[in-house]
């Protein structure tokens, strides 16, 4: 069972044209079968020089260990993140010609057959949250990649360090909203009689500079690749499950649970580069502010109006190396009188409850480091966000589809790019765009069943460009009315 649980389904249907590498995605060689798990890439082994994309990713997923029960609830087992970069790390020296830029952490919905074994798809672009019953995910490795220009080089060897939030205590009275420092505590608080503790996490802005004091004692060793924020799951009612180096964790949909964000620094392998770290985080303003007793609740600028604050500020720091753009979703508290409203964009405790309504701001973060000869050679900063083409009803192209429309644009405009990440944005089955992308809020709500996230690609990007002609581009697949969407279909 094992065995086949750790090979790459034989009969996925890949669509024609793409341009991932067959042989090593479905039968990946003996000896990264001892190191690394399912995978999946846009780089085809046949490429060398200048036929390397201008950018690529391989997705690496952990090693099976156990298949548990779902339908048991009994969650699979599956190997630690740790796990993962050896693989990641076996696979870069195997390819020169590549340097990696950016490292991401990504995660999938686990689903069981009718015969036990586990399934996911890493090609799906579109993924249903159910607002009830039993999930489980697993975690894993995106990185993305561009052309080695010394590929005769020492090759890349990545580690990872992660920094979880420490711990905090406050009294708060019995009932009712509080507000303590950046942290918003709602109706989940609920305790009998007096001033009572209750048990938080410190902000974010105070775990970096508690994160910049141990380096000082305990540098990276190496240089910064990237550091992002992931949400893990810290207890389910009050079960406790928070380990930041595991990659499987199920959720009790009908039940509240806390997440918090946990620190992950991806480094290339060296001598201590000691760097120091700094951030800047964008919210979106109000540009309508909202009215008590009426349905007026407020309005927030739109995206493209924060990636324009993101190019003012890259071109006023000039002194920074940036080691992530990330978009961020933090929660909209709107004041009791009902006049302003409140981005929680520190707080790194979470409590969700798919019974209560949640408005949210989609922010960024630009995390950054310097040393005294960092020079940031961006003078600013666009976007540019790549969809996936709608194929039918709940139905959109693959990854790999994608991929590769996203590798054409860059060969004709020849933009640099300066970071890229992969972004979830609400589905609206009736928008003609399947999600509005051009807002800076969304609002999850309650009892409205399961949702529908659509995964894209945002580039960003160090300079303007002008959008190529389309006919010059991959040909978009075309909407089949009546094409209803099937379940994944990729094997562990």
């Amino acid at each position: 069972m094992l065995k086949e649980m750790e090979k790459e389904n034989k009969h996925v249907n890949n669509p024609s044209g793409i341009s991932v590498n067959e042989s090593n995605f479905r039968h990946p060689p003996s000896d990264y079968g001892e190191v690394m798990g399912v995978y999946q890439t846009s780089v085809n082994s046949d490429q060398t020089g200048s036929d390397i994309p201008p950018l690529s990713y391989i997705d690496i997923m952990p090693r099976c260990l156990s298949e548990g029960h779902i339908a048991g609830k009994i969650i699979p087992k599956f190997e630690d993140f740790s796990a993962i970069l050896e693989g990641a790390n076996r696979w870069l020296q195997d390819h020169p010609g590549l340097t990696v830029i950016k490292c991401e952490t990504v995660d999938k919905r686990l689903h069981e057959a009718k015969d036990g074994s586990l399934i996911y798809e890493l090609n799906e672009m579109l993924r249903n949250e159910p607002s009830n019953g039993f999930t489980v995910y697993v975690k894993g490795l995106r990185m993305w990649m561009k052309r080695n220009p010394k590929p005769s080089s020492e090759t890349q060897q990545i580690g990872i360090r992660n920094i979880v939030p420490e711990k905090l205590t406050i009294e708060l009275p019995t009932h009712g909203h509080y507000r303590s420092g950046r942290l918003v505590i709602s109706h989940e608080v609920r305790m009998l009689g007096g001033l009572h503790p209750f048990h938080t996490y410190e902000g974010f802005e105070d775990t970096i500079i508690r994160l910049k004091g141990h380096l000082v004692d305990d540098p990276i060793p190496g240089s910064i690749l990237t550091i992002e924020t992931d949400s893990l799951k810290v207890c389910q009612k009050v079960k406790k499950d928070l380990n930041p180096n595991s990659t499987c964790w199920s959720e009790e949909k009908d039940k509240w649970r806390r997440d918090t964000l946990v620190v992950r620094i991806y480094y290339i392998k060296g001598e201590p580069a000691l760097e120091e770290i700094g951030y800047e985080d964008l919210v979106p303003y109000v540009i309508d502010p909202p009215e008590s007793d009426t349905s007026n609740h407020g309005k927030f600028e739109n995206f493209d109006s924060m990636i324009s604050r993101l190019g003012t500020w890259v071109s006023q720091n000039q002194g920074v190396r940036i080691v992530n753009i990330q978009q961020f979703d933090a929660r909209v508290h709107q004041s009791h009188v009902g006049t302003s409203l409140h981005i929680s964009s520190d707080s790194t405790d979470h409590v969700i409850d798919t019974h209560s309504e949640r408005r949210m701001a989609r922010a960024l973060r630009v995390i950054h480091v310097t040393t005294p000869l960092t020079i940031n050679s961006a003078n600013t900063a666009t976007d540019r966000l790549f969809l996936p083409a709608r194929t039918g009803h709940k139905t959109f192209e693959t990854m790999t589809q994608t991929m590769e429309r996203v590798q054409a644009w860059l060969r004709l405009t020849d933009v640099p790019v300066l970071s890229v990440e992969t972004v979830y944005i609400l589905f609206h089955e009736h928008n003609v765009e399947s999600t509005d992308y051009t807002l800076s809020e969304y609002t999850v709500h309650a009892e409205s069943g399961g949702k529908h996230w659509l995964t894209a690609i945002r580039l960003y990007l160090s300079s303007t460009y002008t959008e190529p002609d389309p006919a010059d581009l991959p040909p978009v697949p075309e909407y089949h009315h009546g094409l209803h969407g099937h379940g994944p279909c990729s094997i562990l």
